[in-house]
């Protein structure tokens, strides 16, 4: 199974959120829009900011980012 790594970004990484082994890329952007959920939930100050979700495989290619600002 291919692994996945999480990063909360804006203009560089603020935070790892941790990876993953998961069947394919469309549940890691699943994953990425459950995350982004609730980082919002508990952090509702990082609305606004320009932060997102970066999901990246183990090659280091992006497979997709989630905008907080877009979440509702």
């Amino acid at each position: 199974m291919p692994f996945y790594h999480f990063d909360l970004i804006n203009s560089r990484t603020v935070a790892d959120e941790g990876g993953a082994e998961l069947p394919d890329d469309i549940v890691a952007m699943d994953s990425a829009d459950a995350l982004a959920r609730r980082l919002l939930d508990t952090h509702p100050d990082l609305r606004n900011r320009h932060f997102a979700v970066l999901v990246t495989n183990d090659d280091g290619d992006e497979i997709c980012r989630i905008p907080l600002d877009i979440l509702h």
